[in-house]
């Protein structure tokens, strides 16, 4: 089972994660592979990037807290704390989120406190809409995102 770690993301862990390259149509969540300074900046408040490691110290999986999180369309949710996870291309679909959003939801309660998780999710993203939904994500609304895409926003109370 993969870690999720308190640190940021070290500039190796970035650069890894900023070369991973999605198939279409999931390429929406390619990033600028010289983009790694997304993956390692942290607000003040502690908001942004958190590597997720294997057994052998392996980046194999993300989560962003905080208005990284966001996608464009979106408010700010002032009783929440906006969420995101991204897995290695190769590893998706093998149930590596499935074991980490526990861990997600430990550390935004331990860091932030917030009421409520909310993510957003592409509308086409049918596995990532149904890991939300066996979590306890509920949908809110659908809004127009990145590149004209339709995007789902979904919540979930957190427990305290």
């Amino acid at each position: 089972m993969p870690t999720l770690l308190t640190r940021a993301m070290t500039g190796e862990e970035a650069r890894t994660v900023a070369a991973w390259s999605y198939p279409a149509p999931f390429d929406l969540y390619d990033v600028d592979p010289d983009d790694t300074a997304l993956f390692t900046d942290r607000d003040d408040a502690g908001h942004g990037y958190y590597p997720a490691l294997d057994q052998h110290g392996a980046v194999v999986a993300f989560c962003v807290l905080g208005p990284e999180a966001r996608v464009r369309g979106q408010h700010p949710h002032e009783h929440g704390l906006d969420v995101g996870l991204g897995v290695r291309p190769d590893l998706v679909s093998r149930g590596l989120a499935s074991e980490l959003l526990p861990q997600v939801a430990t550390l935004a309660r331990d860091l932030f406190g917030p009421v409520q998780l909310r993510t957003a999710v592409a509308t086409f993203n049918e596995r990532s809409l149904a890991l939300c939904r066996k979590a306890g994500f509920v949908a809110v609304r659908d809004f127009t995102g990145p590149a004209g895409r339709t995007f789902r926003e979904l919540v979930r109370p957190l427990d305290r």
